[in-house]
């Protein structure tokens, strides 16, 4: 980050001693270091929004692939639609009880033989 040696750093604390006097050196080294940390905050935070962002991005993007891909796949399989059974409309159930009747209805007098054995 900074590159500050332990010289710089003397020089620095001595500049800082007679400028601002030993009296109220302790108050200014903490008004300092609250706004350093208040600087540190802000950053972090918009590095987490911009973190945030760029990912939002990247869900978005992806999901707007996926629904280019299935888009394709569902117009090729209308294109080729060559299952009949798949563009037939569901039967009601209605009318799955009454094929299922005349199932039971047709069965052959053998078969009602067997059963009864």
């Amino acid at each position: 980050m900074l590159d500050i040696g332990f010289a710089e750093l003397l020089v620095v604390s001595a500049v800082a001693l007679f400028v601002v006097g030993p009296d109220r050196l302790p108050s200014a080294i903490r008004t300092v270091s609250l706004w350093l940390g208040k600087v540190r905050r802000g950053f972090e935070e918009i590095k987490a929004d911009v973190s945030r962002e760029l990912h939002n991005e990247e869900v978005m993007r992806a999901l707007r692939e996926s629904r280019e891909e299935v888009q394709d796949l569902t117009d090729i399989n209308s294109a080729l639609s060559l299952d009949p059974v798949a563009n037939k409309a569901p039967e009601s159930d209605v009318e799955v009880a009454g094929k299922a009747t005349a199932l039971d209805s047709s069965e052959s007098p053998a078969d009602s033989d067997k059963q009864a054995q």
